[in-house]
C-alpha cells in the first residue's frame, strides 16, 4: 500500500459531501426539502441510515459504521459536510465548551460500539470542538475499558472515564417520583450532551434506549425500577441537566437484543444508526424495531409505559402521525450498464485507504 496516498478520516469528513459518504446514496439522502417541510409542520424527525455489510457475524466494519453516523447526521441537519452538521446541533457553542458523550457499557457483549463513537468524536472535532473538551463516559471506568474504550483523564486527546473517577462522582440531588437520586458531576459539567444508547429490550421497562440510558447518569438507579420504571424514566429525562443539554441522540442499532435484555449476547443484526433530537420519538421507533423482531418469533412487546408519560411531560411524541422517519440506504449500488472504473480506483474514491481514528490520550490507530 502506498502510504503517501493515505488521507485521514478527519480530513475526509471536513470536505465530504452527502454523495461522498457511502458506496451508494439513496434519493432520500439528497432530498433535503422533505426535511425542511417536516420541520415546518412540527413533525419529530428521525433519520435511520443502514448498510447490509455494517456487521458480519458480530464484527463491526468501522468504515461503514462511520459512514452511517456521518450520513445520518448530515441528512438530519440538512448540511453538506459532517463538520457543519455537528456544528449546527451544538446550540450556542463556544470554543471552551465541554461536550460529553453518554455511552452504554453495562453489557460488554453489546455496548455502544467504539466504531460509532469514533465517528461522533471525529465529527465533533471537525466542527471545532477541542479533542480534550470531549468526554466519553458511563458509570464506571471498569465498564468502559471492558468495552474497548481507553481510559484517559490527561490533557491530550479525547477523555474517557466513568462517573466513579476520582474528583467526579455524583452531586446534585433530584427527586423522581418520590425517589431521591444524585446526578453525575459529568452531566452537570456538560455544556452539550450526546446520548448514544444501544438497541435492547429490558425485562422491567420493556426497552432500554435513549431515555433509560440515563439510568447510568445517577448514583442509585436500582431505586428507580418500580412500576416498570414509570414515572422514573420520564421524570429523569425531564431534569434540566438532561432535557436542556441534549443536542443529539445517536442510536447504535448495528445489533440488538429483542428478548431477555439488557444482558446477554446480540440476538439479531440491524445494520443501522438512527439519529434524532426527540427522545420519545426515537424510543418509540426503537420499540417498533424490537417489537417487529419479537413478532418474528411469535412474541409481542407492548408499548412501554414511559413513552406515554414522557410525552405528557412534553419531552417528545409517541404519536406515529407526528413522527417522520427518513431511511437512508448506503448499500452497494446496482451494477451499472456502462463499463466500471477499475476496482482500485473506485475504492480510493469512496473509502480513504488509511482512515484516522480520533486520538485517545496519546494513542493513534488506523482502521
Amino acid at each position: 500500500m502506498d502510504n503517501s496516498r493515505k488521507i485521514g478520516r478527519r480530513e475526509f469528513i471536513k470536505d465530504a459531501s452527502l454523495a461522498g459518504l457511502g458506496l451508494a446514496v439513496g434519493p432520500a439522502l439528497l432530498d433535503l426539502s422533505a426535511r425542511r417541510s417536516s420541520a415546518q409542520a412540527g413533525m419529530s424527525k428521525l433519520v435511520m441510515a443502514s448498510h447490509p455489510d455494517a456487521v458480519k457475524g458480530v464484527t463491526v466494519n468501522a468504515d461503514i459504521a462511520g459512514n452511517l453516523v456521518d450520513s445520518a447526521v448530515t441528512q438530519f441537519t440538512g448540511q453538506t459536510t459532517v463538520g457543519d452538521a455537528w456544528a449546527s446541533v451544538l446550540t450556542g457553542f463556544s470554543p471552551d465548551d465541554l461536550v460529553t458523550i453518554k455511552v452504554n457499557c453495562i453489557n460488554r457483549s453489546l455496548p455502544t460500539h467504539r466504531e460509532v463513537v469514533d465517528a461522533i468524536t471525529d465529527g465533533l472535532v471537525a466542527a471545532g470542538v477541542k479533542e480534550n473538551n470531549i468526554i466519553v463516559w458511563d458509570r464506571t471506568n471498569h465498564e468502559l475499558t471492558n468495552c474497548r474504550y481507553i481510559h484517559n483523564t490527561g490533557n491530550t486527546g479525547v477523555r474517557s472515564f466513568g462517573s466513579n473517577e476520582n474528583g467526579w462522582g455524583y452531586n446534585k440531588r433530584v427527586n423522581l417520583g418520590g425517589r431521591s437520586v444524585r446526578l453525575a458531576r459529568i452531566l452537570e459539567s456538560s455544556h452539550h450532551l450526546i446520548n448514544v444508547p444501544v438497541l435492547k429490550d429490558h425485562g422491567t421497562s420493556g426497552i432500554t434506549l435513549s431515555m433509560k440510558n440515563h439510568y447510568g447518569s445517577v448514583d442509585n438507579p436500582g431505586t428507580l425500577h418500580g412500576g416498570q420504571c414509570d414515572p422514573y424514566i420520564a421524570e429523569l429525562n425531564n431534569v434540566p441537566e438532561i432535557r436542556d443539554k441534549t443536542r443529539l441522540i445517536v442510536l447504535d442499532g448495528l445489533m440488538g437484543i429483542y428478548q431477555g435484555g439488557p444482558g446477554g449476547q446480540p440476538q439479531f443484526i440491524h445494520n443501522s444508526v438512527m439519529v434524532g433530537q426527540d427522545p420519545v420519538a426515537l424510543d418509540y421507533q426503537g420499540w417498533k424495531i424490537l417489537d417487529a423482531e419479537r413478532q418474528k418469533h411469535g412474541r409481542t412487546l407492548p408499548q412501554p409505559r414511559q413513552l406515554g408519560t414522557a410525552a405528557k411531560l412534553g419531552l417528545g411524541t409517541n404519536d406515529p402521525e407526528e413522527i417522520e422517519l427518513l431511511r437512508v440506504d448506503l448499500g452497494p449500488p446496482e451494477k451499472p450498464e456502462v463499463e466500471e472504473e477499475p476496482e482500485e480506483e473506485v475504492q480510493k474514491a469512496v473509502s480513504p485507504a488509511g482512515s484516522y481514528r480520533t486520538q485517545w490520550g496519546r494513542i493513534k490507530t488506523e482502521r
